[in-house]
């Protein structure tokens, strides 16, 4: 099968945008995976480590067989029942078990139905419409209206939501309006992407919102299961209304919820409506079930760390022997990391070398139960000796690049830092087509908050790529 068929019957080949031949090093990276399993992935009859496991929802491994058995003896008993299973009120009693703000839950298919579900629980619960929101919360109307990718959105949906800076919290308060008529429903917001919260940060948005009548809901989609104690409101200590959730719940499975405080979800017994022919899926349920007691059982995000901590030290090491180690770093927590380089070019030329030595790489880096000491050990292996080619062609990095350089996603938040000037700054989103290919020819920066239109070759729709994040 060529890309071309896939094209002609898939928008931009794919189902999720992270996935597109521009979001890698086109015409080196393959188009399909054939097969994965454990921290592995096959392509094209080659091996290769995988990093981005699925965008972040595999955690044990890919097809880890106690998930695997627990799914196949659901499936001999059937997946979706006339009337609810007791298998949703064990996975219920769980999540309830262990996330803190869970009292009640509502089971979803995906973490952008788990964030769509909160909002208008809390519109419900506090008559209020407005939102605001700081992170990536997915693609549905009521967040993608404050992205680059909003054709086909009613334009007052922006009325009524409004972004706010991570670890600023005086401009989270200048957001806030009158105490006394407060017209925000809820805060939504990531606990931490790639950085930890600062100076109580959590806290204080906790507290605010408790003055002023707004619903707390944490978007734990990425970092429930994956943070230690299971949730980053346990990891942190600060307890919200209502919390998102998705991704590593089933290991791969579409499964997601929303649960919270039981005063709040019991707007669901009225004319809040969230209610769907999934949500009682019983093969993601029981691979929900199955993921949770085995992560219980085995210590699994104590090792998900340990292992990240030595992908991050290990490669702190190599870029301190090359000394640019104040260019080039990994950014994040240890259960999800994002490489840190001075232009796309050398990011891209990395990533190239990598795949080279058996490594994919994308936009994160995240860390299984699977990927055990020899599998961290074969992964700084491959980038130290991706790490000589960069630095060899550090001037130009661009000569020994063999594909065109990868887009960067808009998936990373605004921070105070960030504004500030850091060393984030210097990493730059180049501009590519919707086959991959790309039109930058230099690494020169294009000015802050500028966008380049770029038009498929075939004449498709012409995309918006960030200029800079």
């Amino acid at each position: 099968m060529s890309w071309e068929e896939t094209l002609k019957v898939i928008p931009d080949g794919v189902q999720t945008l992270s996935k597109m031949p521009n979001k890698h090093v086109n015409r080196v990276y393959p188009k399909y995976i054939d097969r994965a399993k454990g921290a592995y992935v096959w392509a094209d009859g080659k091996k290769y480590i995988d990093y981005p496991l699925g965008l972040g929802p595999v955690i044990l491994g890919h097809g880890h067989e106690y998930v695997n058995r627990a799914i196949v003896d659901q499936l001999q008993d059937g997946i979706v029942y006339s009337l609810p299973s007791k298998k949703e009120t064990e996975l219920a009693v769980k999540i309830c078990d262990i996330i803190p703000c869970a009292e009640k839950v509502r089971f979803v298919k995906t973490g952008s139905e788990a964030t769509s579900a909160a909002v208008k629980i809390a519109r419900a619960y506090t008559k209020r419409e407005k939102v605001l929101c700081c992170g990536y919360h997915g693609w549905h109307d009521w967040f993608s209206i404050v992205n680059e990718k909003k054709d086909g959105i009613p334009t007052i949906l922006g009325d009524l939501i409004e972004k706010f800076t991570y670890n600023d919290l005086d401009d989270f308060k200048s957001k806030l309006g009158d105490k006394h008529n407060c017209q925000i429903a809820a805060v939504i917001m990531e606990p931490y992407i790639l950085e930890e919260p600062k100076d109580s940060f959590l806290h204080e948005i906790r507290s605010l919102c408790t003055e002023y009548g707004i619903v707390f809901i944490l978007d734990e989609v990425v970092t429930a299961f994956r943070t230690k104690k299971f949730s980053a409101q346990a990891y942190y200590g600060v307890t919200p209304d209502l919390t998102a959730i998705g991704k590593a719940m089933g290991n791969g499975m579409p499964i997601g919820c929303v649960c919270g405080k039981a005063e709040i979800m019991d707007v669901l017994l009225g004319d809040c409506f969230v209610s769907s022919t999934f949500g009682g899926e019983l093969a993601s349920i029981a691979a929900a079930l199955a993921t949770i007691e085995y992560m219980e059982t085995h210590s699994v995000i104590d090792k998900i760390w340990r292992m990240g901590d030595r992908l991050i030290e290990s490669f702190k090491t190599i870029t301190d022997s090359m000394g640019i180690s104040d260019k080039v770093y990994l950014k994040g927590l240890p259960p999800r990391t994002f490489f840190v380089f001075p232009t796309v070019e050398h990011k891209a030329l990395f990533w190239q070398e990598c795949l080279y030595r058996g490594v994919l790489l994308g936009y994160a880096q995240f860390i299984s139960y699977s990927h055990d000491l020899n599998v961290i050990d074969e992964t700084i292996t491959a980038m130290r000796g991706a790490m000589k080619i960069v630095r060899k062609h550090w001037d130009n990095p661009r000569q020994a690049l063999k594909g065109d350089p990868q887009e960067e996603t808009f998936r990373l938040p605004e921070s105070k830092e960030k504004e500030n000037g850091s060393k984030e700054d210097d990493n730059e989103a180049g501009a590519t087509n919707r086959d991959g290919s790309s039109n930058s020819k230099s690494v020169a920066k294009p000015e802050h908050g500028i966008a380049k239109n770029t038009v498929s070759p075939d004449g498709g729709r012409p995309i918006k790529v960030p200029a800079k994040l």
